[in-house]
């Protein structure tokens, strides 16, 4: 052990010719390999000897490179010199006539960023019923998202039918009748923070809503966020107009709007989600609204899952004759690209 201890000591001490690169440790040790990238707080080494190291950039001193490199600053400017020693806490690249602050470096040699793409699933269910009782359940979901480090824009739409035989005629009549649109919209100043602003537009017969329109924006902050897990709350103010078809009448107000969204990955192949929004008028506590999706996905391949889902709707103050809870279970299958 005292032997492989003073090996380490040697190859971190002793130069390497043909070696070019150096970080010096604010311990007093010094390396000789090659910078490979900082990102964040972890600077990445390549030693001839002891292969690649993240390094804590808290416990670097300063660095060298014999190449250019591309340096990025916090201030936003690219530059791309060759990297030479100085003071503790500093870098000198060539051609700029102050030494940089390590602290003032937002990145060196960052991997290229991947083509933004949009993303999304489409999701199908649909249940029939023959003999005594006819029936037709249908249920469609569609989401897509765009997502950058800066930003993202999520799109859904949402449509429900159920048919149910006439007990008079024997035909299948439309019981109910389901649309959604909405945009959503994150702009991202930190990597946890965010504000955003977003819309909906909804119509539902068996609730007698001929058109409600949500319009809001706020901030929002992302509190889990790991390969498996990922979870994120917001908060912010909407404005709600509600339009009838039963003689109730339209309504209109300010409201507050708290929501959160959740993905965990319950083994490779199961996950789980969870959507939720609350929105509480500001000037009548009867005005309430609460709407909740949960439900589990199996993913059979790299596109298609299986899907059980769970949707609630809760509105304080309904429409006449109407109950206040809507709740709905659907089976099918979706689809991801």
């Amino acid at each position: 052990m005292l032997k492989r201890a003073a090996l380490c000591g040697l190859f971190l001490t002793v130069p390497q010719w043909g070696v070019a690169d150096q970080v010096v440790l604010k311990n007093g040790d010094t390396l000789q390999g090659t910078v490979v990238t900082l990102q964040g707080d972890k600077l990445v080494f390549k030693s001839p000897v002891l292969g690649d190291l993240e390094i804590p950039v808290a416990g670097v001193s300063s660095f060298s490179t014999d190449q250019p490199v591309e340096l990025h600053l916090e201030n936003g400017q690219v530059i791309n010199p060759v990297v030479n020693a100085a003071p503790a806490g500093f870098i000198q690249p060539e051609g700029v006539s102050e030494p940089v602050a390590l602290k003032q470096i937002a990145a060196l040699n960052p991997p290229a960023e991947k083509p933004v793409k949009w993303t999304g699933k489409v999701f199908a269910g649909l249940s029939m019923e023959t003999g005594n009782t006819e029936s037709q359940d249908t249920d469609l979901n569609v989401k897509v998202t765009r997502e950058t480090k800066k930003d993202r824009i999520i799109v859904k739409l949402h449509y429900e039918e159920d048919r149910r035989e006439d007990d008079t005629t024997g035909d299948l009549t439309t019981t109910k009748r389901y649309s959604a649109l909405g945009g959503h919209y994150d702009y991202f100043w930190s990597p946890k923070h965010y504000l955003y602003t977003d819309g909906k537009w909804e119509r539902e017969t068996t609730a007698d809503i001929d058109k409600r329109l949500v319009l809001g924006g706020g901030a929002g902050y992302r509190w889990i966020e790991t390969q498996r897990t990922r979870f994120e709350v917001e908060g912010g103010l909407s404005w709600v107009s509600e339009t009838f078809t039963d003689g109730t009448s339209d309504d209109s107000y300010s409201a507050l709007r708290a929501a959160s969204r959740l993905t965990h990955e319950l083994t490779s192949d199961i996950s789980l989600f969870n959507d939720l929004e609350w929105l509480a008028s500001l000037s009548d506590a009867e005005d309430q609204l609460f709407t909740m999706d949960t439900g589990l996905a199996y993913q059979v391949n790299g596109h298609l899952s299986l899907e059980a889902l769970w949707h609630y709707d809760w509105d304080k103050s309904p429409a006449m004759g109407n109950h206040r809870g809507d709740a709905r279970y659907v089976f099918g299958v979706s689809w991801g690209f």
